[in-house]
């Protein structure tokens, strides 16, 4: 946790201070940019998500997959033991090693130890599957709720009764309380229950509608609608007075049987306990490793699975824990809700400051004092829940880890309903990391439910770090047809545009020699590993993705507003869409948690400051009219100390916690605040972002004209130094041509990400309000990097726009074209065509089912003119990635729109011979075998969902091929 720290600080007392909290000041050397450009280091390399499916690997797969990883420019991979391989109908994996065992731990420490060989950093999920937990894991030490049965008693006198069994799982239940209170006889009968209780009491995920309903429950849900609804008390409505509760349990035998002397009157009677959650176990284990989920809230439970587990994992990873063995991991939570924990009582009391037994009836449903007491006391419990799912386990986490020099990832926000603080978990990390979802026709269709980045990279801006992780282009439904430049890129584009600077793609299964090809694969994910066809092609995407995540690593992320996203449990932030702020295009926001906003944020000359040097323009608090007392007071201070703040006038303290007092107190600062008694700083009522930054003549950090006007084009923008870069990405499939107007003027410069080539920017207009318009051709799903150099002046030949166009020379498409199948998956002898056509549309099944590489070969005549000229070969369409030879000159490899390249240098007059390498992916060819008896099948896998009456995907060079030259001008 940083400390806080006055604006006023020294620049001496400052570099101290970043000392003490281990931030990194970045500063941007030119010749670091290039080179890391250049050449991306370690940290900059995407992961594999590693999956040992079933524990079912070997040492010589390992040693592929390690030497393929490296090969490729993979920074290392997270080894995660998962079994669910047969879902959605596919074949089982047959058993490898158990989880941890002795063999497993065997193949472990080979892996870790081939990869410090390699350089390559390697991560270590602490669970077979997810949920953790395991095979050890006692009943008691598992994930809980409360249960309870009811009777009504009528005194005065002596009762012997056995009080109804609440339901429990699995056999397991512990009584905690009996509760007693006397029947009201003037209950309204036509009273309603309390609003959204099931889930304000967490005992149910809430309910979405329409047939993305529960993907939306479990996709980090805005939860401001489900918890403050300022509900209207009643006069007489409540049940009982806490007051007038009366714990009887001491009378309560071991079998259930209450012996006590009951008062006058007809008495409510409330037998309380708990048991084992609905979803209590480990999820998608390997063999061998079933069993309960663990208790995260419970720190005992932890530590035994610690000792149990994790520290013999370390102990084999020997001296290369903390050095190739760098994180430990869980996966996200997806264990449904629950609201227990054994300590909850004695840390209720201790955090919150008063007695919730008496409450604890409001769980099942009654009205304690009032309906508003009623709520408080459900805000708190879940507070509580939240605390200890951080103090009880991922810190201790972060711990225990860093006892062992390494670090921690763990999907820690959800997305799944859990009483979390999503962002607080997240902020724990040293990689804060989540998840989001490639295109899928039939599984999480909507962004809503596909992208989960925004919270992470808040995490991460707001708490220090640098890295904001993903698990990537995780899929339901398609197998081997998630396609590069439409799916994939735009995919991990648009998370870019969130924040994410590291991924983890989703999935590399480790698969032996013996099972085949294209091999055993999870159930969900984009399939990658070296089977893939596409594999030797595949080195530029990679070296893509790695370009990117250097450059958005480096400094640090520039918004102009903060949301504080309030403190209640469960939260979670959304994507950035859903902009709770009122930003609108063209400005970007972080969003922060209560912990984060108390302890980390400073006013500095009118801005909102962290430690590390991130600033915010505005403050803008979320639109409720309860907040707790303590960020009521640090609003109040930051206004005094200059800060600007939008938000709904606060009328009342959050939860029960010094109530009344506490309430009193947050009136007379909002009512200081919002009448205008605000010190340096403002003070505006809930309203857009965008309208106090326009009015202040912020003009947005990001705008943009295109042609066409539709074009839709979204940006993140980071500072190092004296260096703005901004990526701007074109998330549509038809090319755009944009003037972008971006907050900063100096030498601007283009940064290809998907070639690696720098190029001056031109045609720039320097504007008065210290913007700058850049015109930028962006492909279909194109995205740039525009570096700008503040500490240099644009220079003049730049005011220019160097402008170029393409025109045609000459149509190569027609035959004849010679191609070549390898004979095993496909035709034994060439082909030749008179004209490009899809494989799928060959009557030869030799040729419609082929997967895998094919070269088309064509001799074509060109002459001596072309010498001294800007001459480019275009492939039109490529199903899906080319690699072209000229004269045996290896030209590079294409993989995304426009599929064109220069050839000028390999062209010699007269009779030249083209060789176009063309790739398709696995889907073609296990659609075919499905087909053919098992007998004469040539592929070999666990996938069955690829049938017979699977459509096939369009494969090979489809063209029209044609040569063009480029015209440069101004």
């Amino acid at each position: 946790m940083g400390r806080s720290w006055s604006g006023s600080t020294s620049n001496r007392s400052w570099l101290a201070l970043v000392a003490i909290l281990g931030l990194v000041i970045p500063i941007c050397q030119a010749t670091d940019l290039v080179s890391g450009w250049e050449d991306p280091p370690v940290q900059a390399r995407l992961r594999a998500f590693w999956w040992w499916l079933n524990g079912n690997v070997t040492k010589e797969a390992i040693t592929s997959d390690l030497l393929a990883m490296k090969e490729k420019g993979f920074g290392g991979g997270l080894i995660v033991d998962a079994g669910g391989a047969d879902q959605r109908g596919n074949r089982p994996i047959p058993p490898g090693p158990t989880f941890a065992s002795e063999q497993w731990q065997q193949l472990f420490r080979y892996a870790i130890e081939g990869a410090n060989r390699l350089d390559l950093e390697m991560g270590l999920s602490i669970v077979s599957g997810w949920n953790i937990g395991g095979p050890m894991v006692r009943p008691a030490d598992a994930v809980k709720k409360l249960t309870w049965s009811q009777v009504q008693l009528n005194g005065p006198g002596q009762v012997k009764v056995i009080l109804p069994q609440p339901a429990k799982k699995d056999g397991f239940y512990q009584d905690l309380y009996v509760l007693a209170w006397r029947i009201r006889p003037d209950l309204p009968a036509d009273r309603r229950p309390l609003r959204n209780l099931e889930v304000k009491a967490l005992r149910a995920r809430p309910n979405f509608p329409g047939p993305d309903g529960w993907f939306l429950a479990n996709s980090a849900p805005p939860t401001i609608p489900l918890f403050y609804d300022q509900e209207e008390s009643i006069p007489g409505e409540q049940d009982a007075n806490a007051t007038d509760i009366v714990d009887i349990s001491r009378y309560l035998d071991q079998d259930g049987t209450l012996r006590w002397e009951v008062p006058a009157g007809n008495w409510q009677v409330l037998r309380l306990g708990c048991t084992l959650a609905d979803a209590c176990r480990v999820s998608t284990h390997s063999d061998g490793w079933s069993g309960y989920a663990l208790d995260v809230l419970d720190r005992d439970a932890f530590a035994r699975y610690w000792q149990q587990v994790v520290e013999p994992l370390i102990a084999q990873a020997g001296p290369y824990a903390g050095k190739t063995l760098r994180y430990l991991h869980t996966d996200s939570w997806e264990i449904d809700v629950f609201n227990w924990t054994q300590t909850l009582v004695e840390e209720f009391r201790k955090r919150r400051g008063y007695d919730p037994v008496p409450y604890l009836p409001v769980i099942a449903g009654f009205i304690i004092d009032s309906r508003d007491i009623s709520n408080r006391f459900l805000f708190d419990f879940r507070k509580t829940l939240g605390d200890l799912a951080v103090d009880n386990h991922y810190a201790l986490f972060k711990q225990w880890a860093a006892e062992h020099g390494m670090q921690i990832h763990p999907e820690s926000g959800g997305p799944h309903f859990t009483p979390i603080d999503a962002q607080r978990t997240l902020g724990l990390n040293d990689i804060p990391m989540s998840e989001f979802w490639a295109i899928s026709p039939t599984h999480r269709t909507s962004e809503q439910v596909r992208f989960f980045v925004k919270q992470p990279a808040s995490a991460a801006h707001t708490y220090g770090h640098i890295l904001v992780g993903a698990e990537g282009f995780t899929t339901v439904g398609p197998h081997w047809q998630e396609t590069l430049w439409d799916n994939l890129k735009p995919s991990f584009d648009y998370a870019l545009t969130e924040g994410l600077n590291l991924l983890f793609w989703h999935a590399w299964v480790c698969s032996p020699r013996e099972f085949g090809l294209p091999g055993i694969q999870y159930f969900a994910g984009t399939h990658l590993n070296p089977n893939v066809t596409w594999w030797p092609l595949s080195k530029p995407f990679f070296d893509y993705i790695n370009r990117c995540q250097w450059m958005l690593q480096q400094g640090r992320f520039v918004a102009d507003v903060l949301y504080y996203y309030g403190g209640h449990v469960p939260n979670y932030a959304q994507l950035r869409s859903s902009d709770p702020a009122g930003v609108g295009p063209g400005y970007d926001y972080d969003v922060i948690t209560e912990e984060a906003l108390l302890t980390r944020v400073q006013v500095k000359d009118g801005r909102l400051v962290l430690p590390d040097g991130t600033d915010y323009r505005l403050l803008v608090l979320p639109p409720v009219r309860s907040i707790s007392l303590e960020v009521m007071r640090k609003v109040w201070q930051l206004v005094e100390d200059g800060a600007t703040i939008i938000g709904t006038r606060p009328d009342a303290a959050n939860g029960l916690t010094g109530y009344p007092q506490a309430d009193i107190e947050v009136q007379r600062l909002a009512g200081l605040l919002w009448s205008g008694r605000t010190g340096k700083g403002r003070v505006f009522d809930q309203r857009p972002a965008r309208e106090i930054l326009i009015s202040d003549g912020i003009a947005p950090d990001f705008a943009y004209k295109s042609d066409p006007s539709q074009a839709d084009i979204q940006y993140i923008h980071r500072r190092c130094g004296n260096k703005e870069i901004y990526f701007v990405s074109n998330r549509r499939r038809e090319p755009a041509s944009i003037v972008a107007t971006l907050r900063a003027q100096g030498m601007a410069q283009i940064w290809d990400p998907v070639t690696g080539q720098r190029e001056a920017a031109t045609g720039l207009e320097v504007l008065g309000d210290g913007r700058m318009d850049v015109p930028l051709e962006l492909h279909p799903y194109g995205s740039v990097f525009v570096v700008i150099d503040t500490s240099l002046p644009v220079p003049e030949d730049a005011l220019r726009r160097r402008s170029y166009r393409f025109i045609q020379i000459s149509d190569i498409s027609p035959g004849p074209w010679t191609v070549t199948f390898d004979p095993y998956w496909g035709r034994p002898q060439p082909v030749i065509l008179d004209r490009l056509i899809s494989w799928t549309d060959y009557p030869d099944p030799n040729i419609r089912y082929y997967s895998g590489m094919a070269t088309y070969t064509k001799q074509i005549d060109l002459g001596a003119g072309l010498a001294g000229r800007s001459i480019w070969l275009d492939l039109g369409t490529v199903k899906e990635i080319a690699r072209v030879r000229l004269n045996g000159m290896d030209l590079g490899i294409l993989w995304t729109p426009p599929f064109r390249l220069q050839i000028a240098d390999a062209i010699r007059p007269g009779t030249n011979e083209l060789q176009i390498d063309v790739v398709n992916f696995w889907a073609n060819r296990v659609i075919g075998d499905a087909n053919l008896p098992e007998s004469q099948r040539r592929t070999k896998t666990n996938i069955t969902a690829l049938t017979a009456k699977t459509p096939l995907m369009p494969s090979g060079l489809i063209g029209p091929v044609v040569l063009m030259e480029r015209l440069q001008g101004y």
